[in-house]
């Protein structure tokens, strides 16, 4: 977790250490843990892909990377040695943002499990080693047709 903390901006560094305190510290809050490893995403993600809208939160980022893919791509290679689509990246911010209880009071409503926010975390540090790297960046050959 320390070397995504350390390539991270300052904000997502921070929720990133709330996330692992509430997850594996003397009082473990699994619910805190998973909300606080979605921040640490989201701090680099929608600043990233959605700069310009106020209300951006992860559920916006993967929405516009899905509308928007063909302008996106990753600096991993392809099979072919190409830069990547975006589209593992998105599966894997869906996969945090889905898997996340929100909205208490509603039908889908619970408690996160340990097993859940622990998870959570190592995705999510994951994701921001990733988009602190730059592995997310708009496709040059598409940069101005938005």
């Amino acid at each position: 977790m320390s070397f995504a903390a350390r390539g991270a901006g300052a904000e997502a560094g921070e929720h990133l250490a709330a996330a692992w305190s509430a997850a594996y510290g003397r009082q473990p809050d699994p619910d805190k843990a998973y909300d606080e490893a979605v921040l640490a995403v989201g701090a680099l993600a929608c600043p990233l892909v959605c700069a310009t809208n106020p209300r951006r939160t992860l559920g916006t980022v993967i929405r516009d990377l899905r509308n928007q893919s063909g302008q996106w791509e990753l600096t991993l290679g392809d099979k072919d040695g190409l830069p990547a689509g975006p589209d593992r990246l998105i599966e894997m911010l869906a996969l945090l943002w889905d898997g996340q209880s929100r909205h208490a009071g509603s039908p889908n409503s619970r408690r996160q499990t340990a097993s859940e926010a622990e998870a959570a975390l190592h995705l999510a540090a994951t994701l921001v080693q990733w988009l602190s790297g730059g592995i997310l960046r708009k496709n040059p050959q598409r940069e101005g047709s938005e």
